[in-house]
């Protein structure tokens, strides 16, 4: 967690510098318009896309339930022509005179004149049911019959060359469906279907309906019948669902156009490209949006089932996307108008507040020059002109106050000086520590003489010496940071001799600080602190952790143990004795360190204190970072000649 917000706190001071690099004009306008402006954008363009597409989906299903609804159409037209071709079967006396012309045929004889009356009039009555009926012809394998009236009149049409007309697809197929209808929408239909023998061209736009006829009984092939059917009566299928000036309706066949249902200039008319009609027969059905001819077409098909044919629809969707394409330049026009009228907003707000900030900094730059007559002048209500005001307010008192105070301050400053100078020294005065190392030294020797060796008293003494010594090892008052937990752990070693059971030293630093200078001195108050107060002198289970770290460029040492800790009132008031530098019997030593931190640092360099009751107490340490040493004693900067605190004086 922690770490998760020490993260978030680097951020947001990333951030905001990166920001601060710019003018508060640019940051303000700029990030106005950018959020506006992307966030209209989103809405506008994300909503045009889905609305968009909803309408193409729609469009499509549309398209589709069209097609298919004029299939279904055709199909009902289709099946009532198939029903007047079944009318063939209803009349007995029809299909005898049908057998018995085919005996004849197969014999060589010449059919009965009554028999071919009675089926040409029969095809003439079969293509009374029908207005667009043209023509409908029985061919057998020896002869044709035509349309004929009562009076003996001949209407329908007629096949030129039958021994031809035998090998094609016209009268081959039906025998293969075997009494099936089967339908022809192909361009052959006007080489092969004649009104009379001496017309030039063939029957134009039909469909050919062919049924093969076999004896009832004996299931003998009989013929085939074909009824020619003008296009036009299919043109009711679509009645309703034209294209209209977006689209154009096609009936098309295996590989052409068959029919145009009120096609319309505007819209699409069918592609050339005949792998069209692959696709379609691949398919059967689809409804697609796809570029046909360097043109945007909505494409929708479907076959009539047992035919060639198909419904096709081919819609402009430049034309059927027009009112979205309209509505989106709406939305745009409406969003720059938005965003000019905010660049205007954003822009006198920002000047309202950049114009009086530039003003005052020109004042504020003029009096740091000296000039401290110069004024800001009072033109607005808002917190710039209190600002102003307070600034104007500091001028005055200011240029008041710099000819009294001048000279009066240089001298406090130098005496505040010497007296920090005094001070410190005093506070780093400490017993000679030569004499007392020297006489713990002979105290050893005779130690060992009298035990006949090393014994826990002789070791004791040799830590302490040791201790004492260490005070004596560096030429500036600040010793280099391995230095200073080396003395830290030879002060525990010491304090541990009076234990059965060892306070626990633990120590952990980050590579980049290991080589960084820290005071003389520095930890050996507030370990014992934690021995006399936090432990009441117990050792049983009492650790010591040091955690030595760079903190925001700051060298950074917290000294942590397991003791009794304190209370909340205790550690506030312990605090503040430390930090207004009240030294009492119980907090000497850190106040000591404490003080010497911030004379020699500053004020924003020292000690600050966490604890809580049953848990331990925590003191973090806050330095700058530094790797080389320094003399704490030459505050001033100026060296004095007599200093000898390098030098060993045993």
């Amino acid at each position: 967690m922690k770490q998760w917000k020490h993260i978030c706190l680097k951020w947001n001071e990333f951030i905001k510098r990166i920001l601060r690099k710019e003018s508060i004009f640019k940051r303000l306008n700029l990030s106005f318009l950018g959020l506006l402006l992307g966030a209209a954008a989103f809405i506008t363009f994300f909503s045009f896309d889905k609305y968009s597409k909803e309408i193409i989906w729609n469009l499509k299903q549309n398209a589709a339930m069209q097609v298919q609804n004029i299939c279904l159409k055709m199909e009902d037209i289709m099946r009532e022509y198939e029903d007047v071709a079944l009318q063939f079967y209803d009349d007995a006396r029809v299909l005898q005179a049908a057998v018995e012309n085919a005996e004849a045929d197969q014999n060589g004889e010449k059919g009965k004149e009554d028999n071919i009356a009675l089926i040409e009039e029969k095809l003439y009555t079969m293509s009374r049911q029908r207005k667009h009926i043209k023509n409908v012809q029985f061919v057998t394998p020896g002869r044709q019959y035509h349309m004929m009236e009562e009076n003996g009149y001949r209407r329908g049409g007629t096949i030129r060359n039958l021994t031809e007309f035998y090998n094609k697809t016209y009268y081959q197929e039906p025998q293969e469906k075997h009494g099936y209808p089967v339908w022809f929408e192909d361009a052959g239909q006007s080489e092969t279907f004649y009104e009379n023998e001496q017309s030039v061209y063939g029957f134009g736009s039909i469909v050919t309906l062919g049924v093969a006829v076999y004896d009832p009984y004996t299931r003998e092939f009989l013929g085939v019948l074909f009824i020619n059917i003008n296009i036009e009566a299919f043109e009711a299928a679509a009645d309703g669902y034209e294209g209209g000036p977006e689209g154009n309706m096609f009936l098309t066949g295996k590989d052409s156009v068959v029919q145009g249902f009120a096609p319309s200039i505007y819209a699409p008319s069918f592609p050339k490209d005949k792998t069209i009609f692959e696709d379609m027969k691949e398919k059967q059905k689809d409804s697609v949006r796809k570029r046909i001819e360097e043109r945007d077409v909505l494409f929708a098909y479907e076959n009539i089932p047992g035919t060639d044919m198909s419904v096709v629809y081919l819609g402009n969707m430049d034309r059927l996307l027009e009112g979205t394409y309209q509505t989106r330049n709406v939305c745009i026009f409406v969003l720059i108008c938005v965003v000019l009228a905010c660049f205007a907003v954003s822009y006198y707000v920002t000047c309202s507040i950049s114009d009086p900030i530039r003003q005052l900094i020109k004042v504020m730059d003029k009096a740091g020059k000296g000039k401290w007559t110069v004024r800001y002048p009072i033109s607005g209500n808002d917190e710039i002109t209190v600002l102003g005001e307070r600034f104007n307010d500091m001028a005055d008192r200011t240029n008041q106050l710099i000819e009294q105070v001048y000279l009066s301050e240089i001298r406090r400053q130098k005496l505040q000086l010497s007296w920090k100078n005094a001070q410190l020294d005093a506070m780093l005065m400490q017993i000679n520590p030569h004499f007392l190392y020297n006489t713990l030294d002979i105290i050893r020797w005779e130690a060992m003489y009298e035990a006949n060796g090393e014994s826990r008293v002789t070791r004791m003494i040799e830590q302490f010496s040791k201790l004492c010594r260490m005070g004596m090892r560096t030429g500036g008052n600040t010793i280099p940071l391995s230095e200073g937990l080396e003395h830290a752990n030879v002060y525990l070693e010491v304090i541990n001799f009076r234990h059965q059971d060892k306070i626990e030293l633990s120590v952990s630093i980050e590579p980049d600080v290991r080589d960084c200078y820290i005071p003389q001195f520095m930890l050996q108050p507030i370990m014992e602190n934690a021995v006399v107060h936090g432990f009441n002198d117990a050792a049983k289970g009492c650790q010591i952790e040091i955690l030595v770290t760079n903190w925001e460029e700051k060298l950074k040492i917290v000294v942590k143990d397991n003791g009794k800790g304190m209370t909340e009132e205790e550690q506030k008031q312990l605090q503040k004795q430390i930090d207004e530098e009240i030294q009492s019997g119980k907090n000497i030593g850190m106040a000591n360190v404490n003080q010497r931190i911030r004379l020699f640092y500053g004020e924003e360099y020292g000690i600050q204190m966490e604890s809580r009751q049953g848990e331990g107490t925590e003191v973090e340490i806050i330095l700058p970072i530094r790797k080389y040493s320094e003399n704490m004693k030459n505050l001033s900067g100026e060296e004095k000649e007599d200093d000898l605190s390098g030098s060993d004086c045993r």
